[in-house]
């Protein structure tokens, strides 16, 4: 019989970041289960971290550098290399494009699992600045710049986002946001589901705000108000009006801890419940009784997710959910919204570098946000000859960004193409060199992606659980070649070059360390829970520590926010609005090629509709039809949905994989491209944070003939 060995390791698929065990055979084959010894997550985990050694082993999986042979344009061709050759090759490739274009015709793309490793930060950095790449883009564009640009802001800081206090509240507001399927955004805890039920059970209540009754809504956790996409805005705005018109709110902490509180109450004023309701969808009296029973609970936290992220004014929605927060007495208090520090004090170094981040371009004003340009640009730069590289690191943004067509017809111009990834994925098809990256069973790891999000607080390493399969090299490794290759071994050189120094050094606040953590059993230390008064006297960086209640940078996105108010009430009633649906089935495009999550029910990706919608359009379940807009069409099959209000459709993102047929079951299972429908290039997003526009987007439906 092989020994076993045991390795306490973490998932990184989604953002609890959920404590598992992983059994080792001498065969270097892995086994993951839940760690029920971790001082917080005790045993919980998901179905997708427990089987990501599907994904580990995958025959479809990049294993080895390709290089293209052939043009672009044509049929995707490649050439299996080493390590040595392709790091040659890319930096010839390189030094032809500067010495043609210039150091300014460099972009970097980073996706979303990017966030999820800490070791791959400063070798990305490195490696960008050695290019000297001007130009960054995000997957952050497509579901939460809004939230940095707004607390940059309001708090002083883009790192301060206040969690609810679940173990202390009374009254729990959820919008735009569904625990079981997604296990909530910006707020890493085990068991979402466990705190709502632990709310309800000693006596409180959670309210859901969705355009569907989602699956997160049971008698044991909680009803679902439905709301009209797009239109979360305005129910803040009225929830904090009806508080103040009513006297439920607390003036005295608002103005003690709040500046230009006025300002604030006066846009707020201009949505009384009465006004909203037909643009909401939600009557008055409903609206009155959720601002009574939150400024009154013992105890009210609030949380906004994605699905208003997504829209055309999160960062306005996100800046009231704060002052909901603060007026209602609840910001910083216990059983509200709290600040936790975690390992580092995060907010402490993030405040704005000006008063005025805007600067002229070719698309008109623009800004950065976290350091990223809006996703919805990129081809427009490629269009307008200002990036003629790109390299793409742990991202599909021909799949998850607005204009598939549009951004193919771009990437075809491209000089230069590289695709740092775990799957050979749509976007890869386009690239010169694709290059293999470990998945996270195969590299040490902090779990630094959860600092200022962990309502109970801890800080845990991992080890590589197994040397990496094939030629797959972690992304600092990746990068470090390619450095070396052009001239710079600052990155390549492992025995001066500490991929999680950064993180090391913020351990020392806590007087702990990397070693420190690899020398505790289980590598996890659990920190002190987050004290109320931090919020204010730690988190919030603006000087006397108080709140900006209307910042002077979103004057004129308070007016846009009335012209769109008209325009939504001018719409015709039967106009379909679409919403994005997440499943238990998938993570974004990269989990479409695993076969235990290809069950019958999730073979594709319909359009749900409300049974009463398809009727008025006389289509009935199975019905192929042809969802369109001004910005593209996809070819769907009706699902009934008695779910979704009526006027909703919705699809879930992440498809398309029907031209890749180098993933075997994805290729297999195709689905259709749903950001077809999305807007793309100049105002296809918000001004204030560079948030995609991808929610709440008008179509319509129709039977193929």
């Amino acid at each position: 019989m092989s020994e076993k060995r045991t390795v306490h390791t973490y998932c990184r698929i989604c953002e609890p970041t959920c404590a598992l065990l992983a059994e080792v055979d001498e065969a270097q084959n892995v086994r993951l289960r839940p760690d029920k010894s971790h001082p917080v997550h005790q045993g919980f985990a998901c179905h997708k971290g427990l089987n990501f050694t599907e994904i580990h082993t995958d025959p479809d999986r990049l294993n080895h550098p390709l290089a293209r042979r052939g043009a672009r344009s044509g049929p995707a061709a490649f050439e299996q290399l080493d390590w040595d050759s392709v790091a040659t090759q890319i930096a010839d490739r390189v030094r032809a494009v500067q010495a043609t274009w210039g150091d300014d015709a460099f972009a970097m793309y980073n996706g979303n699992p990017g966030a999820f490793n800490a070791s791959a930060r400063e070798g990305v950095r490195r490696f960008a600045g050695l290019i000297g790449a001007r130009y960054f883009f995000g997957s952050g564009t497509q579901d939460c710049t809004n939230k940095f640009a707004a607390s940059e802001r309001v708090f002083g800081t883009a790192n301060l986002h206040p969690i609810p206090d679940f173990k202390h509240t009374r009254y729990f507001l959820s919008i735009g946001s569904n625990p079981r399927i997604s296990h909530m955004s910006f707020v890493h805890t085990t068991d979402p589901m466990g705190k709502l039920r632990d709310i309800v059970r000693r006596g409180g209540k959670v309210v859901h705000i969705n355009p569907r009754r989602i699956e997160s809504a049971t008698p044991a956790t909680g009803d679902v108000v439905l709301i009209k996409p797009d239109t979360d805005l305005y129910f803040l705005a009225a929830l904090i009006h009806e508080m103040v018109a009513n006297r439920w709110h607390d003036d005295a902490f608002l103005r003690a801890h709040g500046r230009n509180v006025d300002a604030m109450l006066d846009f707020v004023a201009r949505y009384p419940a009465t006004r909203v309701a037909g643009i909401t969808g939600i009557d008055a009296d409903t609206i009155r009784t959720i601002a009574h029973e939150f400024a009154s609970a013992e105890g009210a936290s609030v949380h906004m997710s994605t699905g208003v992220n997504m829209g055309r004014q999160g960062t306005l929605a996100y800046w009231l959910v704060q002052m909901l927060s603060l007026a209602s007495g609840n910001l910083g208090q216990r059983g509200g919204n709290l600040y936790s520090p975690g390992y580092f004090p995060a907010a402490t170094v993030g405040k704005p570098g000006s008063d005025d981040p805007f600067f002229d371009s070719e698309f008109g004003s623009l800004r950065t946000i976290t350091g990223s340009l809006p996703g919805n640009l990129l081809a427009d730069y490629i269009e307008a000859g200002k990036v003629k590289a790109l390299v793409c690191t742990s991202g599909n943004p021909l799949l998850s960004m607005g204009g598939e067509s549009r951004l193919r017809r771009a990437f075809e111009k491209l000089e230069l193409l590289i695709v740092v990834d775990i799957y050979p994925n749509a976007t890869s098809e386009y690239a010169d060199f694709v290059l293999p990256a470990t998945d996270w069973l195969e590299r040490e790891d902090i779990n630094a992606i959860s600092v200022g999000f962990h309502p109970e607080p801890y800080v845990q390493y991992t080890p590589a659980v197994v040397a990496p399969l094939a030629d797959r090299r972690p992304e600092w490794w990746i990068f470090g070649k390619l450095a070396a290759a052009l001239g710079d071994a600052s990155i390549a050189d492992s025995k001066t070059f500490n991929p999680l120094s950064r993180a090391d050094r913020q351990l020392g606040i806590h007087g702990l360390s990397l070693q420190t953590l690899k020398d505790t059993p289980g590598h996890v230390v659990r920190l002190p829970d987050p004290e109320p008064e931090q919020l204010f006297s730690l988190g919030v960086q603006h000087g006397e520590q108080r709140v900006d209640c209307c910042p002077a940078l979103f004057t004129p996105d308070l007016d846009t926010a009335e012209r769109l108010f008209e325009e939504l009430a001018a719409e015709p009633e039967d106009t379909l609005k679409l919403i994005s649906l997440r499943t238990n089935y998938m993570v974004n495009s990269w989990f479409h090629n695993v076969p235990s999550l290809k069950r019958d029910n999730a073979l594709d990706n319909p359009l749900h509709m409300n049974p009463d919608d398809a009727a008025a359009r006389q289509l009935v379940e199975g019905t192929e039809v042809r969802v369109s807009n001004r910005y593209g069409a996809v070819v769907a099959t009706v699902r009934l949905d008695d779910t979704l209000r009526r006027g909703v459709v919705a699809m879930t993102h992440g498809w398309g994989h029907g031209g890749n047929r180098r993933l075997r079951v994805a290729s297999n299972h195709p689905g259709v491209n749903v950001n077809e429908l999305l807007p793309t290039g100049i105002g296809s997003y918000e001004r204030l944070s560079n948030q995609s526009h991808m929610t709440g987007i008008a179509v319509d439906v129709a039977a193929v003939a």
